[in-house]
């Protein structure tokens, strides 16, 4: 499967520390951001040298729609020519 494209505005670069016995300790801001609580369980994934966490959703996260009830002024229903040309019945 392949990585979905992330918006570079999006992408935030992050500095972990590695601990004596080998606890890494995600940043708050983080964990607020991905609704990560004490003793969640992360799946990871390690691909040669990169190791990549993939939390589940929370929850606690909300949608980017919660809160809107009406899309009809901001969703184009007559697109299908407009994105695919002209429509033969």
């Amino acid at each position: 499967m392949e990585d979905p494209v992330v918006d570079e505005n999006h992408r935030k670069e992050l500095t972990l520390t590695v601990d004596e016995k080998g606890r890494v300790t995600l940043p708050k801001d983080v964990r607020e951001q991905l609704g990560i609580e004490s003793n969640d369980e992360l799946p990871a994934t390690l691909v040669g040298s990169v190791l990549k966490v993939n939390p589940k959703p929370s929850s606690k996260l909300e949608l980017a729609t919660a809160g809107r009830d009406d899309w009809t002024h901001t969703t184009p229903t007559n697109t299908g020519e407009t994105l695919f040309g002209p429509m033969d019945k």
